[in-house]
């Protein structure tokens, strides 16, 4: 917690929920197509153990790369076409927001 700024763990608790609060408010909140529709997001180095995971399962899917982050996708034609429409009714409900918890996390 030190590293942090913090003395003690309620006050990292207390920011952190902030933190939270005040990104679900923003613009923060919004729908990032990078994360929500990749199948993995992160170093390349992650990305290709992710690839090596799935072995033959990955060998049609596209690596994207934007501002040095990698993500794993499945083809743009996967998702167009017929169902494309349905899709969107689907990105559009694809968001859950969190109960309030105020009670303090034992750690």
């Amino acid at each position: 917690m030190a590293l942090c700024g913090f003395a003690e763990v309620a006050d990292f608790q207390q920011a952190h929920r902030r933190w939270v609060e005040e990104a679900l408010e923003g613009e923060l909140a919004k729908r990032d197509e990078c994360w929500s529709e990749a199948i993995a997001v992160g170093s390349l180095a992650f990305i290709d153990k992710v690839k090596t995971e799935f072995g033959v399962k990955a060998m049609h899917r596209e690596l994207v790369q934007v501002d040095g982050t990698y993500a794993l996708r499945e083809p743009s034609e996967a998702y167009a076409g017929e169902y494309a429409s349905e899709n969107d009714v689907l990105a559009l409900a694809n968001t859950v927001r969190w109960e309030e918890n105020t009670e303090s996390a034992d750690t």
